[in-house]
C-alpha cells in the first residue's frame, strides 16, 4: 500500500473533536452569524456617530473659512485707509487694485476726521452724525474712536443698524494715523454688511450656504443652521448661515453597503466552509508530518511570524509574534474584526505593505510600522513580506515577519531629542547674549542722549537759550544716536557672524582719543604711556575696538578705588610682541583671585553687585573675532588686575 502524502495540519486537530465535525460546525456557524448580526448593528451605530462627526467637521471648516475669508478682506481695507491717512503718493494706483474700490458702493462713506475734532461730535463727518443718531450707535462709535486713540490700531464697531430704518446693517472701522509719535487723527470708513458678504464670499460657497445676519443663539440648530463669528476687533459680528445642500456625508454610508455585501459573502463563505468540512477532515490525516516540521521551525525563531489572507484577515501568528504583541496566538486568531495589535487609525493592514509585496527590492532593509502591545505601549518593528503561493502559483496569502526594533528606535530618539536640546540650549544662548550685549554696550550712548534732551528742555522751558546754542547741542545728540545705531548694527552683524569692516587704524591716537573720552569714577587718575605719533597700524573695527577698550577702561576704574594706593590710578599702555600688539590696562585695584580666572571671560558671571556679567565677554569675543586674544594678570607695578588686548599686526 503507497505511503500517503505527508499531512502537517493533522499535527493541529483534535481527535475529540474529529468525532463529531459537524456539531462543531454548526456551533461556529450560530456564533458567526451571531458575530455578523452584532458587526451590522455596530455598523448602523457607528455610521451614525460618522455622520455626526462629518457634519462637526463641516460646519468647523466652513465657519474657519467664511471668518479668515472676510478677515482677510478687513485687513486689506485697514491698510487701504491707512494710505489714504498718510496721503502717501502709491494710494492711488493701490486703491485701483483694491476690491474694495473696484465696485461702487461696497465702501459706504471714508472720510479723514482729525484728533481735535474727534471729542466734539458735531464737528464729525455727517455720515458719522447720522450714524451716532441712535444712542446705542453712538456709545458704540464712541468707543471706536476712544480705542483707536488709546491702543492706536484700527478698530472696530457693528454692525450697527442705519439711523433712515432702512434695516441695513453697517460696520465701521477707525484707523489711526500716528505721525511722529503723535495721534493726528483717523481715517473713517463705512461698509454696508450684506454688501461686503456678497462681494467677497465666492458663488461656489454662497451656492451650496444660505448666509445672513444671526437671529438665533450660539450653536447649531436642527434645520442645519449655524453661526459663525467674524472675529474683527471691537465688533460682535456674527453670521447665521445654513447649508443649502445635503449635509449627510455619502461615503460613510456607502462604507455601510460595502459592509453588508461584505458579511453577505462572509455568510455564503461560512456555508461553503461547512460543505467542505468533510473534505478538509480526510485531507488533515495528510499533513500531519508537513504540521510537525513547520512548527518546529515556527518554535526555533525569535523573529515573529504571521500569515494573512489576501483580504489581510489574520490566519496564523507564531509564539514570537504572540509574545512581542502580549496576546496569545489562539487570542489573536479569535478576533473577527481588526486585530488588536493594529493601531485603530492607521487603516487597513495590509495598506502599508502593498509596495513592498509588489516589489520586495523596494525596501531592502525592510518597512518600518508601529503595533499595539496588549498594555497599551506603541512597539516600533521592521516588517517583511512574501507571497504565499500555491503549487499551480495562486497567491492564498502573505507571511509576514516581524522583528522587534523598539529599544533602537527609543534610543535613536533620546539621541535626537539630546540634540535638539543642546541646540536649543544654544540658540537661547546666543540669543541672551546679543540681548545683554546690546543692553550693555546701548547704555553710555543712551544715557548721554537722555542728559542732553533733559539739559536741552529745561533751558527750553527756562527760555535762556538761544537758536546758536541750540545747534551744537542737537549736532551733539545727532552724533551720539548715529554711535547708538552704529553699536546696534555692529552687534548684529557681530551675532550673526558677518564679515566684519576691517581698516588699518592708528593705536596710538585711537587709544588716547577714547580713554580720554570714558567717564571714570570720581577720584581715579588716568594715566597714558603711549608712543609719539600714530604708534603701530593693526587692521582693525574701530566701533567693535573702541567698545572693548572703552569696557576695559570702565571696569578698571570701577575696582581701582578698592586698592591700597592713595590715589586710585588707572594706566593705559601700548606693548607690542611677536607680530602683535597689545592694548594694555592696569589698575590699583585687588586684582583677580586665581580661583575665579578660569572663569572670568564668561558671559553673565559678574563680581560686581548688580552687574550683567558680559563687559568682559564681550571683550573676548571682539578680541577672537579681530582673530586676537585677552590676558588677564596681576600688574607688577599697580599689583592689581592687568588686562592686555593682543591684536595681530597683519589680517
Amino acid at each position: 500500500m503507497p505511503t500517503p502524502p505527508l499531512d502537517f495540519a493533522t499535527l493541529d486537530l483534535n481527535p475529540q473533536s474529529a468525532l463529531a465535525p459537524t456539531r462543531r460546525t454548526i456551533a461556529g456557524l450560530v456564533a458567526l452569524l451571531v458575530l455578523v448580526a452584532a458587526s451590522a448593528l455596530l455598523m448602523v451605530v457607528y455610521l451614525r456617530g460618522e455622520e455626526a462627526q462629518e457634519a462637526d467637521r463641516r460646519r468647523v471648516a466652513d465657519s474657519e473659512w467664511l471668518d479668515q475669508t472676510l478677515r482677510f478682506h478687513f485687513r486689506r481695507l485697514e491698510r487701504d485707509l491707512g494710505a489714504l491717512a498718510q496721503g502717501s503718493p502709491q494710494a492711488p494706483a493701490s486703491l485701483r487694485v483694491s476690491p474694495w474700490w473696484s465696485e461702487p458702493g461696497l465702501v459706504a462713506f471714508h472720510g479723514w476726521l482729525p484728533a481735535a475734532d474727534q471729542p466734539d461730535t458735531a464737528r464729525w463727518p455727517r455720515e458719522l452724525r447720522a450714524a451716532a443718531a441712535l444712542a446705542d450707535n453712538a456709545d458704540a462709535l464712541a468707543v471706536m474712536l476712544d480705542t483707536t486713540r488709546g491702543l492706536q490700531r484700527p478698530a472696530y464697531s457693528g454692525p450697527l443698524p442705519a439711523a433712515d430704518g432702512s434695516g441695513t446693517e453697517w460696520v465701521w472701522l477707525a484707523v489711526p494715523h500716528i505721525e511722529q509719535g503723535q495721534f493726528r487723527g483717523v481715517y473713517l470708513a463705512a461698509v454696508p454688511v450684506q454688501r461686503a458678504i456678497t462681494a467677497f464670499v465666492p458663488d461656489w460657497f454662497a451656492q451650496e450656504h444660505e448666509i445672513g445676519p444671526a437671529t438665533g443663539a450660539a450653536g447649531l440648530e436642527a434645520d442645519g443652521r449655524f453661526l459663525v463669528p467674524v472675529n474683527l476687533p471691537g465688533a460682535t459680528w456674527r453670521l447665521q448661515v445654513r447649508w443649502l445642500g445635503n449635509p449627510v456625508p455619502l461615503a460613510p454610508r456607502l462604507f455601510f453597503g460595502v459592509a453588508l455585501v461584505c458579511l453577505a459573502g462572509m455568510l455564503v463563505a461560512l456555508y461553503a466552509l461547512w460543505r467542505d468540512t468533510r473534505r478538509r477532515q480526510r485531507a488533515e490525516a495528510r499533513l500531519q508530518t508537513q504540521l510537525a516540521l513547520r512548527t518546529a521551525l515556527e518554535h526555533s525563531t525569535s523573529v515573529g511570524l504571521r500569515v494573512l489572507s489576501t483580504a489581510g484577515q489574520l490566519r496564523y501568528a507564531n509564539p514570537a509574534f504572540a509574545r512581542l504583541v502580549g496576546w496569545s496566538a489562539d487570542e489573536l486568531l479569535a478576533q473577527a474584526d481588526a486585530p488588536p495589535y493594529w493601531p485603530a487609525d492607521a487603516g487597513p493592514e495590509l495598506a502599508p505593505l502593498r509596495p513592498l509585496l509588489q516589489d520586495p527590492d523596494a525596501h531592502p532593509g525592510g518597512l518600518e510600522q508601529t503595533l499595539l502591545h496588549r498594555d497599551g505601549h506603541h512597539l516600533n518593528v521592521l516588517t517583511q513580506a512574501a507571497p504565499l503561493r500555491l503549487a499551480d502559483g495562486q497567491v492564498v496569502g502573505w507571511v509576514v515577519s516581524t522583528l522587534d526594533i523598539t529599544e533602537r528606535r527609543r534610543v535613536e530618539r533620546l539621541a535626537a531629542r539630546q540634540q535638539e536640546m543642546l541646540e536649543a540650549s544654544g540658540r537661547l544662548v546666543a540669543v541672551g547674549e546679543v540681548a545683554s550685549t546690546l543692553a550693555h554696550e546701548l547704555n553710555q550712548p543712551l544715557g548721554a542722549l537722555a542728559s542732553f534732551a533733559n539739559g536741552l528742555l529745561n533751558r527750553l522751558r527756562a527760555q535762556n537759550i538761544a537758536l546758536d546754542d541750540i545747534v551744537p547741542v542737537v549736532e551733539r545728540m545727532d552724533r551720539l544716536a548715529d554711535k547708538a545705531g552704529r553699536v546696534i548694527q555692529r552687534v548684529n552683524a557681530f551675532a550673526r557672524r558677518q564679515e566684519m569692516s576691517r581698516q588699518p587704524l592708528a593705536l596710538a591716537p585711537f587709544v588716547a582719543r577714547v580713554a580720554q573720552g570714558v567717564p571714570l569714577p570720581e577720584g581715579v587718575r588716568l594715566q597714558l604711556n603711549l608712543p609719539d605719533g600714530d604708534g603701530p597700524t593693526v587692521p582693525a573695527d574701530a566701533l567693535l575696538l573702541e567698545n572693548a577698550v572703552h569696557n576695559l577702561l570702565l571696569n578698571a576704574g570701577e575696582w581701582a578705588q578698592s586698592g591700597a594706593f592713595d590715589t586710585p590710578t588707572v594706566e593705559v599702555s601700548l606693548v607690542v610682541g611677536e607680530g602683535m600688539v597689545g592694548v594694555r590696562v592696569a589698575d590699583t585695584g585687588p586684582g583677580v583671585a586665581p580661583d575665579i580666572e578660569a572663569n572670568l571671560f564668561d558671559a553673565f558671571a559678574s563680581r560686581k553687585p548688580g552687574g550683567m556679567g558680559m563687559g568682559l565677554a564681550i571683550c573676548r569675543s571682539i578680541a577672537e573675532a579681530h582673530h586676537g586674544r585677552i590676558e588677564v594678570e596681576r600688574s607688577p607695578r599697580w599689583r592689581g588686575a592687568q588686562f592686555t588686548l593682543w591684536l595681530p599686526l597683519q589680517p
